[in-house]
């Protein structure tokens, strides 16, 4: 069935207009911690791109946190996250 939301956006503004304090507070925050993927998100590309081995290809928390922070920034800045890649497929390589 999958996940639906229930929010909507209608302009390009709206990505950029906090709707809460904890949504202003995540944002500073994440922009303070992640400042070039930040400018990433509020840029032109309509996609942002990770390759799974990106986050968490040793299965730590931290990383998975870390994914999910990068996601929610992507939503909250209207921009479509894909997840390419197959399992371990950049440390086999190398090996």
């Amino acid at each position: 069935m999958g996940l639906r939301s229930t929010a909507s956006c209608t302009k390009d503004s709206d990505y950029n207009r906090p709707t809460t304090p904890r949504e202003r507070e995540f944002k500073e925050a994440f922009e303070r911690d992640l400042p070039e993927y930040a400018k990433m998100c509020q840029g032109e590309a309509p996609v942002i791109i990770f390759h799974q081995d990106a986050f968490a290809a040793d299965y730590q928390p931290s990383e998975f946190s870390l994914l999910g922070m990068t996601i929610e920034y992507a939503g909250l800045m209207g921009k479509e996250v894909r997840i390419i890649g197959k399992n371990r497929a950049t440390l086999a390589a190398i090996q």
